[in-house]
Order: structure tokens, then C-alpha cells, then sequence
């Protein structure tokens, strides 16, 4: 009995006990669901940014090991005289493309919204430049903007709107704008797919029931479009922000922050001084500077967004 009663919390029926108090334990269950997230995260994006941190603080250049140097990387990149110009572009690249991918974005999406024969195949021609890669968009665009055999000075000069050719990707007041245009080109599909979405989730007796009150159609949209798109507005403007801040692909192709720093944004430059210049350490730094402003943006939208939801 005495040998029976010592083997008893090893045999198969305390093992199923054992299970059934961990499938009750809420706390480790939790534990368990969230571990392979936790990994992930840690693995792709927590060991990641730490890493970029420890580099902007050493003297790291690419083949070499780095070392510490503290915050002089920081110290040298703000007194350059680039850097607020950088950032200066930064902001107006993001907040113009932005802006024009949303009104374009919500003005083909009520178009489109609207019932109508072949509005498939109208939806389908929209929604082409979000299906073309972004290298291969800005590929196709440096051939529009060239100066010499470019489409776009070939057709202003067919039609008479112009009298010579124009650098569009080498003049300091037209460059940002090119650059801009190829990214609200990119893009604004993306607004318009979230956008019909959105317009089409809402209930149709919302506007029915408008109608008979005698609303008129801008009534309709302020009252009833706009307050039901709202998050939708805000998650799609805070996703394109990300996107359009920190995408270095149209610009490096374009420009490649030319002419004289015009159209060189944070995340190129960054490139800029990590890779071709092999500086890792200050490249680093540079991100470093960029980060804060896009995690107070996020803090910004997110906090109104949940605001809004508990309202």
C-alpha cells in the first residue's frame, strides 16, 4: 500500500489533474496565448529598434565595429545646417500628399459609390496605379518628367502651354511638387478602397430617412457621411501617414534629395548617410530624430480615435 500510495502522483490520472488545474488557470493560459506574440514582437520589431539605438550612440561604420561615443552623433547631426531643412520637407512632403490622396481619395470613392452601369470596370481602372509597384511607378514617372524626351513637356509643348521644356525633378520650386504627384498618384487608390468600404457599411436609411426630412445632398454629407466615416477617416490618415513619412522608394529614385537638399526627406537622408556614405552610426541618429514625431502623431490619432469610439 505504502509503494502504491508514492506512485500515485506520477500515474496518468495526476497528470490529467495537473492539465486540468493549468486549463483553469486563466493567468497562464494568458501567458501561454500571448508567448508566441511576445516572441515575435521581441524578435521583429523590440530587439530591432534597440539595436538602432545602441549603433546612434557609437561610432559605427559598415565592416567595422563600433565605438561608444555617446550622444556625439546627435550633437554633430544638429549642428548641421541640413537637418532643419530635412526636416522642414519632411513635414511638407507628408502633410501635402497626405492631404491631396484624401479629398482625391473621398471624391472617387462618392463618385464611385454611386450606382451606375460598368462600375466595375471603372473601379477596377482606379484602383491600376495601387496595383503597380512603387519603383516601377517611379520608374515610369522619371520618363514623364524628363526634360529632353519626357511625356509631359512633349504634351505642354503640343498644346502650346509652354515655349521651352522644364526640369521638373531639377527645379527647387517644382521638384517637391513632381515628387508629391507621384505619390498621390500611388496612392490614393488605397484612400479610395477604404473610403467605398466605409460608404457602403453605412445604412441606406440613414439617407432615406434624411430625404424625407427635406436634407439636401451637402446636408447629408456633413450630418450623416462624415461623423459615420470619422474612424475610418482617422485610421486610414494615420496609416498613409505612416506610409507616405517613411517610404524612401519615390524619392530616392526622382530625386534622391536633389536639387540642394529640396526634396530630401528624414528616412533618405538617413539612407543616405547609413549606406552610401557607410556612417551607420549618425545614419542611425537620424532615425533616432525622425522616431518621436511619428510616435507623438500616433498618440495624437490614436487617443481621439478612442475618445471619439467611448463618445
Amino acid at each position: 500500500m505504502e509503494a502504491l500510495r508514492n506512485y500515485a502522483p506520477s500515474s496518468p490520472f495526476a497528470r490529467v489533474t495537473q492539465w486540468e488545474r493549468i486549463k483553469n488557470d486563466k493567468r497562464t493560459l494568458a501567458f501561454l496565448f500571448l508567448l508566441p506574440t511576445v516572441v515575435v514582437l521581441v524578435s521583429v520589431v523590440v530587439y530591432p529598434f534597440a539595436f538602432a539605438v545602441l549603433i546612434s550612440l557609437q561610432n559605427k561604420r559598415a565592416g567595422s565595429p563600433g565605438d561608444f561615443i555617446g550622444l556625439a552623433n546627435f550633437v554633430e547631426l544638429f549642428h548641421t545646417e541640413v537637418l532643419p531643412l530635412v526636416i522642414y520637407n519632411t513635414l511638407f512632403y507628408t502633410f501635402f500628399a497626405v492631404a491631396i490622396k484624401f479629398l482625391i481619395g473621398l471624391t472617387s470613392a462618392l463618385v464611385l459609390n454611386q450606382p451606375r452601369r460598368l462600375n466595375y470596370i471603372y473601379r477596377t481602372v482606379l484602383f491600376i496605379p495601387w496595383a503597380v509597384p512603387t519603383v516601377i511607378a517611379s520608374l515610369n514617372w522619371l520618363w514623364v518628367y524628363d526634360e529632353f524626351s519626357g511625356m509631359l513637356n512633349h504634351l505642354l509643348l503640343r498644346l502650346g502651354l509652354i515655349d521651352n521644356t522644364i526640369a521638373w525633378l531639377a527645379e527647387p520650386h517644382l521638384a517637391m511638387w513632381a515628387v508629391i504627384a507621384v505619390v498621390v498618384w500611388n496612392g490614393t487608390p488605397f484612400y479610395t478602397m477604404h473610403f467605398l468600404a466605409g460608404l457602403q457599411a453605412i445604412p441606406k436609411e440613414f439617407y432615406e430617412a434624411a430625404e424625407i426630412d427635406g436634407a439636401s445632398r451637402v446636408q447629408q454629407f456633413w450630418y450623416i457621411t462624415v461623423p459615420s466615416m470619422r474612424h475610418v477617416f482617422m485610421i486610414t490618415v494615420m496609416l498613409s501617414t505612416i506610409f507616405t513619412s517613411t517610404s524612401i522608394v519615390v524619392v530616392n529614385l526622382l530625386t534622391n534629395g536633389a536639387p540642394a537638399y529640396r526634396t530630401e526627406i528624414l528616412p533618405n537622408y538617413a539612407y543616405g548617410l547609413a549606406i552610401e556614405t557607410g556612417r551607420l552610426g549618425i545614419g542611425s541618429a537620424v532615425n533616432m530624430v525622425f522616431f518621436p514625431l511619428l510616435v507623438v502623431f500616433i498618440i495624437v490619432m490614436s487617443r481621439h480615435l478612442l475618445r471619439s469610439r467611448e463618445s
